[in-house]
């Protein structure tokens, strides 16, 4: 028996129909996915072009205030969303670790962060915008848009936190031309520590001991004071003992920790803001703040900026000779041991010449003589180069000098210690090679650095000696260039000087004689690049 065939027609038709409205919803996500990501891009680039707008005025010497309104200036031509314009947050950091918390972070024009914050190393921006969805919401009462968010972190090359539009830091690996880790401590009268290129950074206390002293920066360069109080004395991140004496900022002033005057017309006065985070003690009589009205907001600690420049290191025919040994398969034909150098090494002419090297000891022991160095890389293994005669001069009449000052090991150069650059320390420390001057009317004319590198005077970052450079004689006139870097150093005026005009970067500073200077009033002392690679306004 032949059966019939039931026929079926039409079904094919809601299988066509579900097929289109899978593609249609996939075509929708393509859609809607595309145009999120055409904005994400859009905004990244916004996020860019923002972090570096603040940067660029930060390394041109404007305020965090001045750099907060360029990133939004720059965010407002092109950062707009299907709904309103796109938020950005302005990020402000003052550690190598851009990724933790910022010190300020700025939403608005007025936040008080943006006028207290100094030391700025890099500037962050966060976007959020909207992104419409055309198909992801077919209610409108749900919304037709949806958040995203982008970030960028540019490197500030120099800083301008404290400073005036147009100026410039003369470090621009650091926050500061003058960098104390440590003390700073008059014991005699009408001395003075001064920065006019950049701001002063202390890490410690300030101590006045004497009359008429003065730490300050330039007047109307701009540029601002930090004192950390990591270290206090009696209690006290500065303390007046003496008369007449003065801290005085052009710029921001943040002193963190308590303040103690204990003696008559002493000051404190900042040109921009004023914030002491502890408690002021007046035990005298006609000292002044000002501004009377001051903020009591924290200030934040500094790093060494100088952590991460690798020790001098010495090419000849070819072969490089790597610090602090200084040794190519105990080869010296190229870059000998001197040894103990002394001037006269026969008579006493009125110049002589020394070329780089490595040197146990150079010593100047005749009157009105000039001491010529001829470029390169001057090694001090563990002794001094010491002046004991007067009216002598050191100078470099082709330029490009820089002194390496090391520990001993027999008689070749080694180590002071361990040195971690990612956190500025030392595992151990050894008190190492030193300079001295003991003869009077010295003048010190070394420009610095070898190689470009703009450093002048590089003691090994465990060198502890506290007498690093030790001035103990009266008229010493420093009139060289480029930077003073000792880590764990220090400098000891015990003469009336006129001392090294910066950048400069020491551990400690004593001042225990009369009427010496240190720093410079110009700040037209230029660091350059120190770092093996050029900070600068890279996006991370």
């Amino acid at each position: 028996m032949r059966r019939r065939r039931t026929r079926q027609r039409g079904q094919i038709i809601p299988i066509v129909a579900l097929m289109f409205a899978v593609l249609a919803g996939f075509a929708a996500l393509t859609i809607d996915a595309g145009v999120s990501y055409d904005q994400s891009r859009n905004d990244q680039d916004v996020s860019d072009s923002a972090a570096l707008a603040a940067t660029y005025s930060l390394n041109k010497g404007a305020t965090l205030t001045a750099a907060y309104n360029a990133a939004q200036n720059v965010a407002s031509l092109d950062c707009t969303g299907p709904s309103a314009p796109c938020s950005v947050t302005v990020n402000f950091y003052t550690s190598s670790n851009y990724t933790g918390t910022p010190a300020c972070s700025a939403t608005s024009s007025s936040a008080s962060c943006l006028s207290n914050t100094t030391g700025v190393l890099y500037v962050g921006t966060a976007v959020t915008n909207t992104a419409s969805d055309y198909f992801a919401h077919l209610d409108p009462a749900q919304g037709r848009t949806h958040t995203i968010q982008s970030q960028a972190v540019a490197e500030v090359s120099s800083n301008g936190s404290s400073g005036t539009s147009g100026s410039s830091s003369p470090n621009p690996t650091a926050a500061c031309e003058i960098c104390i880790f440590g003390n700073v401590t008059f014991q005699a009268s009408s001395d003075t520590l001064q920065a006019g290129g950049g701001n002063i950074d202390v890490g410690g206390y300030v101590y006045f001991d004497s009359s008429s002293d003065a730490l300050k920066t330039s007047a109307g360069s701009g540029w601002g004071i930090a004192i950390d109080g990591t270290s206090t004395y009696n209690g006290y991140t500065v303390e007046y003992t003496g008369s007449s004496d003065s801290l005085s900022s052009a710029g921001i002033l943040g002193i963190d920790g308590n303040v103690y005057f204990n003696s008559s017309s002493d000051s404190i006065a900042a040109t921009g803001t004023l914030n002491i985070s502890g408690t002021v003690k007046n035990n005298g009589s006609s000292n002044t703040i000002s501004p009377a009205s001051y903020g009591t907001a924290t200030t934040a600690a500094f790093t060494d900026p100088l952590a991460a420049t690798p020790a001098p290191s010495y090419t000849v025919n070819g072969k490089t000779f790597a610090a602090p040994t200084y040794a190519v398969s105990g080869d010296t034909t190229d870059f000998p041991n001197n040894g103990n150098w002394s001037y006269p090494t026969s008579g006493c002419p009125s110049s002589d010449t020394i070329n780089p090297g490595i040197y146990d000891s150079i010593i100047i022991n005749c009157s009105s003589a000039t001491l010529n160095l001829n470029p390169g890389v001057y090694v001090i293994a563990g002794g001094a180069i010491t002046v004991n005669s007067s009216s002598d001069t050191l100078a470099s009449p082709s330029g490009g000098v820089t002194i390496y000052y090391t520990c001993a090991s027999g008689s070749a150069p080694a180590s002071c210690g361990t040195f971690t650059s990612s956190t500025a320390t030392c595992s151990s420390t050894t008190s190492g090679a030193q300079l001295t001057i003991n003869g009077s009317s010295t003048n010190i004319n070394l420009s610095g650095g070898y190689n470009g590198s703009k450093i002048l005077m590089f003691y090994d970052p465990c060198n502890s000696n506290q007498d690093a450079y030790y001035g103990q004689s009266s008229s010493i006139n420093y009139t060289g260039s480029g930077t003073f870097y000792a880590h764990s150093g220090g400098i000891w005026f015990d003469g009336s000087s006129s001392g090294i005009p910066g950048p400069l970067i020491a551990d400690n500073v004593m001042f225990d004689s009369s009427s010496c200077t240190l720093g410079t009033a110009s700040g037209s002392i230029n660091l350059g690049t120190t770092t093996a690679a050029s900070p600068g306004n890279l996006v991370k």
